[in-house]
C-alpha cells in the first residue's frame, strides 16, 4: 500500500508539471493576422551576432527562406541565400543590430510559423521567439505591417499580436493531460491487482501451513 501511495504522489506531480508546461504554450509565439496581398516586416535582433537566417514551418515542413551575414566591417548585411528572391528581402539598420525580413504580397501559402535564427562565434544557432502568421484572405492596400522579434514582443499595434494557441494545439494539450490521467488509472489498477494477488498467495500459504501443523498435532 505504501508503494501505491508513493506512486500516486509521483504521478500527481508529473501530471501537474505537464499541465503547467502546456499552459505556458499560450505565450510561446506571437500571432500576426494579415490579409492576402499585404506586405509584412519581421524583425530579429542581431546584437553581437554575425549571421541570421529565417525559417518557415508549415504542415511539418521546415524551409530555410533567407540567410545573410555581416561584412568584414560589420556595417552591412550581405544576403547569401534567398529561396524566393522576387518576394523576400533582408534589410538592416545602420549598425546592423536588427535584421528585417520583408515579405511582399503574402498569400495563403505564407501562413505558418516563422523562426529567426542568429549565430555568433559559437557554432550553435540562437532562435528568437517564433511568429505565427495567419492569412485572412481579403486584399486591402495599406502600409506594411511590422513585427519586432528582437525581444519577443510586438512594436506595431496594427500587427494584432496575441498570445494564444490554435485549436489543434489546444486539442493536443488537453489530449496529453488526458493520456497521462488514463495511464495513471491503468497503472493504479495493475498495481492494485498485483498487491491483491500477492496478498492472496500469502494468505493461502499461511492457511496451508496452519492446516499441516494441525494435522501433525492430531497425530
Amino acid at each position: 500500500m505504501d508503494k501505491v501511495i508513493f506512486f500516486f504522489c509521483v504521478f500527481s506531480c508529473w501530471i501537474m508539471q505537464i499541465t503547467s508546461n502546456d499552459a505556458s504554450v499560450r505565450g510561446s509565439s506571437d500571432l500576426l493576422r494579415v490579409q492576402t496581398g499585404e506586405n509584412i516586416s519581421l524583425n530579429c535582433s542581431m546584437t553581437n551576432r554575425y549571421e541570421v537566417a529565417w525559417y518557415h514551418l508549415k504542415s511539418g515542413e521546415l524551409d530555410l527562406l533567407i540567410a545573410a551575414e555581416k561584412d568584414e566591417k560589420g556595417r552591412k548585411l550581405l544576403t547569401n541565400y534567398n529561396l524566393y528572391a522576387t518576394r523576400l528581402k533582408m534589410t538592416a539598420d545602420a549598425w546592423v543590430t536588427r535584421a528585417t525580413l520583408v515579405i511582399s504580397g503574402v498569400t495563403e501559402s505564407d501562413s505558418g510559423l516563422y523562426f529567426c535564427g542568429t549565430k555568433s562565434d559559437a557554432p550553435e544557432m540562437h532562435f528568437n521567439k517564433p511568429i505565427r502568421l495567419e492569412i485572412e484572405g481579403l486584399f486591402v492596400t495599406e502600409k506594411p505591417k511590422e513585427v519586432d522579434n528582437t525581444d519577443g514582443v510586438t512594436t506595431k499595434e496594427k500587427a494584432l499580436m496575441l498570445e494564444e494557441v490554435t485549436l489543434m494545439e489546444r486539442v493536443l494539450m488537453f489530449g496529453g493531460v488526458g493520456l497521462a490521467v488514463f495511464v495513471f488509472f491503468l497503472a493504479t489498477v495493475v498495481a492494485g491487482g498485483i498487491i491483491h494477488y500477492h496478498g492472496w498467495q500469502k494468505g493461502w500459504a499461511a492457511a496451508k501451513r496452519s492446516s499441516l501443523t494441525q494435522h501433525k498435532s492430531a497425530k
